[in-house]
């Protein structure tokens, strides 16, 4: 099944497969699935065509997908514009939200080599 430009398995629960688009987490699927009536343990391939239906209207109100990861680059870029502690945290590749680097953030620090 097709589902916002991602190809969900239809042999796991819906509320796993909805966890594996960008930008829906726990929360978000159950809030779908409150919406649509359906319970978390009910596999994506015992949905009727309706309720498919219902569910991809549901999803176009729901920002996820490659939507979201532009959202989140530019929230980023904003804070590099403003010229904020987090944007120059960012723009230097370092750690943004207070984590000490002595030690730690290996990964951030190897991204500025890049």
């Amino acid at each position: 099944m097709i589902l916002s430009g991602y190809k969900l398995n239809e042999n796991k629960r819906i509320f796993d497969s909805l966890q594996k688009i960008y930008g829906i987490g726990g929360n978000k699927a159950n809030q779908i699935l409150t919406l649509l009536g359906l319970k978390k343990n009910i596999f994506l391939k015992d949905i009727d065509y309706y309720q498919q239906l219902k569910l991809d209207k549901i999803m176009v109100h729901y920002v996820n997908g490659f939507r979201a990861k532009r959202n989140k680059a530019n929230n980023i870029l904003v804070l590099q514009e403003n010229r904020s502690y987090r944007g120059v945290r960012h723009s230097y590749f370092l750690s943004v939200r207070g984590q000490k680097t002595r030690t730690n953030a290996k990964t951030q620090r190897n991204k500025k080599n890049k």
